[in-house]
């Protein structure tokens, strides 16, 4: 200690000779606020020097501005923003978004601390980072206190409870972040005199299409992000006039081909992303007149890969993300320009049948052809069949089929044909057999099948038809054969099928029909083939199929129907064809089935033991007859082939164990 007393001694000694005009001056507020941000792990930028301060021996010793203040990972209250209140050169501001939600399951309402900034009229940039937290309690009634900040042009709203009426007075924002926010129609109306607008962000918002229109006339947007948002193409009709666009974002949205016209206006368009919107082919020549994009995202569309080719060769310097099925089959040698149609088509790998000098069938089916190739049939006037299922074929290509006046048959299956591609077809006068199973149509989309008059067989199983396109087929009344297998169609749809009085052949496996159903159905009575498959209609309602006394074919696998309901059956005389399997049917039912006409019998793994064997004996039309998975045993099934033999009888010894009745 007596040591340290000379060194003390001779400090005090230069403090007390110091002159007086080297006394430390009072503190400025930027001074205070700076060294409270640098002691809370922040930084600042001060006027005049282009690099932030994060430590405080870093700070001038003399008079300064604080022009920016990032707050970000550090632990600061609301009420501190006390001591930025007179930092009137401030124009950034970066505020932690954990500050307004400390912890899961805070109640922490601190809306009001804005008042401490309601008077930086300077600000330019007011930003909150990003939360731990799914929300951040920031909320229109806080942004409400900032109305007088009107030289705002950067605000970073995620993450927080901002619905919208309080951005009325920020009239020249220039970037505007409202990602997860609660923000919707209602909200959006206040961006409309923000002029100066250049990029908006409203990612996984509550904005519809409806909304979207009030940023029609935001003519300076450069940048939109509507990721998550479920616009349709009425939405995208509203963003037309954005011409200065240079990135969109429409990851997941409804838009399909029709919509993409919006965008025919955007020439300056260098990223747009369409990841899982319901683009196809026909939409990508849209796309090719759009010249400067660099980045276009495709993932999980219903672009094909061929698609995806025409379109790299059409935008060579573009970026294009993808995901498709592996190529189906390289076409070989088939680029041929001056290759006949008919070495065209066997090089891909398809079929053609000739008669009587000209081509009258061509099967393309699961082969590599592309839209543009169809080109090459576009002249086959006396082509009668053509089948491109399984293909990359979308409504791009459909338009070469217009010429081809004389098709009776086109199948169309799993393919990426749409509603667009259908309509294409009304010039094809003489087709009678048409097939869109596992396609893009939709109900609304049967409506063009009235300008083909021909029309008698129709399948679009496994498409979205539901019970108003129904109403479409009503007006077809050539129609023989319709398989709506796996719709949307319900009871209360059937109804409009009362006008098909030529319908020979229905197929309904998968629909959701019950007792109404059948009800509506008794009144077809000249119904040949019904298909029943997988519905849920009981005893009751299938007593409604006893006025089709035409029926010959008749398939209930995996429905309710037991023994009672075999005795309603009995009554169609005509039925050669009855499936039943994985059905309640017991020997006892068996009964009421040896008067009818059966070539066709199916009863997998229904119960049925020897005893039933009897009652199969006096089936002597029976040609096919599956016992697979009964219980019937080898002794059954030997008298039963010795009774039966000219039937053919599906049976296994090990199929009736328990592991394996009811696979």
């Amino acid at each position: 200690m007596k040591l340290l007393i000379p060194f003390l001694l001779a400090a005090l000694v230069r403090v007390l000779a110091a002159p007086p005009g080297d006394a430390p001056a009072a503190q400025t507020p930027d001074h205070q606020a700076a060294e409270w941000v640098l002691r809370l792990g922040g930084s600042v930028t001060l006027l005049g020097h282009s690099q932030p301060i994060s430590d405080l021996a870093d700070l001038p010793r003399g008079d300064f501005q604080i022009e920016g203040i990032n707050l970000v990972g550090t632990l600061v209250e609301p009420k501190e923003l006390e001591k930025v209140k007179d930092l009137h050169h401030l124009r950034e501001l970066f505020l932690p978004g954990p500050m307004w939600d400390p912890y899961s399951g805070s109640k922490l309402d601190a809306n009001d601390a804005f008042d401490h900034l309601a008077h930086l009229t300077q600000l330019e940039k007011l930003h909150f980072s990003t939360h731990f937290l799914s929300n951040i309690n920031v909320q229109d009634k806080g942004l409400a206190r900032l109305t007088a900040l009107t030289n705002v042009q950067e605000l970073r709203l995620a993450q927080t409870q901002v619905k919208g009426p309080s951005l009325a007075a920020f009239v020249n924002l220039r970037y505007l972040d409202l990602s997860e926010t609660p923000f919707g129609d209602a909200g959006i109306q206040s961006l409309t005199r923000m002029a100066k607008l250049s990029k908006l962000y409203l990612r996984n918002t509550l904005v519809t299409d409806a909304g979207l229109k009030a940023l029609a006339d935001l003519a300076s947007l450069t940048e939109l992000d509507l990721y998550g948002l479920r616009i349709t193409d009425g939405g995208l009709a509203h963003l037309k006039n954005l011409t200065a666009l240079r990135k969109l974002n429409l990851l997941g949205s409804d838009a399909t081909d029709a919509g993409l016209e919006a965008l025919g206006g955007m020439q300056q368009l260098e990223e747009l992303n369409l990841y899982r919107s319901q683009i196809t082919n026909a939409g990508l020549e849209r796309l090719k007149m759009l010249p400067h994009l660099k980045s276009l995202d495709l993932r999980y569309t219903r672009v094909t890969g061929a698609g995806i080719q025409m379109l790299v060769r059409a935008l060579p310097g573009c970026h294009i993300a993808h995901v498709g099925p592996a190529s189906i089959a390289a076409p070989r040698a088939a680029t041929d320009a001056k290759m006949n149609v008919a070495d065209w088509v066997r090089a891909m790998g398809g079929r053609i049948t000739v008669c009587d000098g000209g081509i009258r069938e061509i099967s393309l089916a699961a082969t590599a052809v592309t839209d543009a190739q169809l080109e090459k049939l576009a002249r086959l006037a006396d082509l009668k069949e053509l089948n491109l299922n399984a293909t990359e074929i979308s409504d791009a290509g459909l338009k070469h089929l217009s010429g081809l006046t004389g098709l009776r048959e086109l199948s169309l299956n799993n393919t990426t044909v749409s509603g667009t591609g259908v309509a294409q077809l009304a010039s094809l006068q003489s087709l009678r057999r048409l097939s869109l199973a596992y396609t893009l149509i939709r109900g609304r989309d049967l409506a063009s099948l009235h300008e083909l008059p021909a029309l008698e067989e129709l399948d679009v199983a496994g498409a979205a038809i539901n019970n108003s396109g129904l109403e479409f087929l009503a007006k077809l009344p050539n129609i023989r054969s319709l398989n709506l297998s796996y719709t949307d169609v319900t009871d209360a749809g059937l109804g409009h099928l009362k006008e098909l009085s030529k319908l020979e052949h229905l197929d309904l496996t998968g629909a959701d029909i019950g007792d109404r159903g059948l009800d509506e159905l008794a009144s077809l009575t000249g119904l040949r083939r019904l298909g029943l498959n997988y519905s849920r209609f009981t005893v009751k309602g299938l007593k409604s199929l006893e006025a089709l006394k035409d029926l010959t074919a008749l398939d209930l696998v995996r429905t309710r129907v037991n023994d009672a309901a075999l005795e309603g059956l009995a009554g169609l005389s005509k039925l050669v064809r009855l499936d039943l399997d994985y059905t309640e049917v017991t020997d006892h039912g068996l009964a009421y089935l040896k008067s009818l006409p059966l070539i066709e019998l199916r009863l997998d793994s229904a119960g049925i033991t020897d005893t039933g064997i009897e009652q199969l004996k006096n089936m002597p039309t029976l040609r096919i007859l599956n016992l697979y998975h009964t219980l019937v045993t080898e002794t059954g099934y030997k008298a039963l082939k010795q009774s039966l033999p000219g039937c053919d009888i599906v049976w296994d010894r090990d199929s009736s164990l328990p592991n394996r009745r009811g696979s």
